[in-house]
């Protein structure tokens, strides 16, 4: 009579040392392409939470100067009325308080020139506002101002002198063309 079931020949084979490397193998590619996938994935959005936040302090900023008939110096004085916090990079890890932070977004207040260089002698009447992004090197809205444009000053030595091909969109020489990473703005 023949027993059922598997058989001793059955039970002491198994996969050899081959096999389960190539099965490792496949198993680390797979890996690592949707390692790199998700990484993409955190930049974009990291960079859509970038302009987000460049979008909300345009908005801050404006109706800042409809109640002032100028725009503040530096975004600390957009709270707590315009703003809760003032938003900061999401890579950043230090809270933005005053708006001169590391992790501040670039922020640059002008005014006509022909008053002092702090803006409070005469108002701002001009801002220029920016983000590096990480993802994003085909951006439209960029304005890659490397100091006040003609007529204008900066309302104080700490502002930002904007820089489009900079890595983090500032920088205190003009560098137009080649890839550009900043997200930045001007009134």
């Amino acid at each position: 009579m023949k027993k059922r079931g598997l058989t001793h020949r059955a039970i002491t084979e198994g996969f050899t040392l081959i096999e389960l490397l190539v099965v490792i193998a496949i198993i680390g590619i797979l890996a690592s392409i949707v390692m790199v996938n998700l990484a993409s994935a955190r930049k974009k959005t990291r960079d859509a939470k970038r302009i987000s936040d460049i979008k909300n302090l345009q908005l801050s900023l404006e109706e800042y100067y409809n109640d002032n008939l100028k725009y503040p110096t530096v975004l600390g004085s957009l709270i707590p009325n315009y703003l809760p916090n003032i938003p900061y990079d999401p890579n950043g890890t230090v809270v933005c308080n005053i708006g001169s932070e590391a992790s501040c977004y670039a922020y640059a207040a002008l005014n006509v020139t022909g008053g002092t260089a702090d803006c409070y002698a005469v108002p701002a009447s001009k801002y220029h506002l920016g983000a590096a992004l990480e993802a994003n090197n085909a951006i439209t809205q960029d304005a890659d101002l490397a100091a006040a444009p003609a007529g204008f000053q900066k309302c104080a030595t700490s502002n930002a002198n904007f820089n489009g091909v900079a890595t983090d969109c500032v920088g205190a020489t003009a560098g137009f063309g080649g890839a550009d990473n900043c997200y930045d703005v001007t009134n």
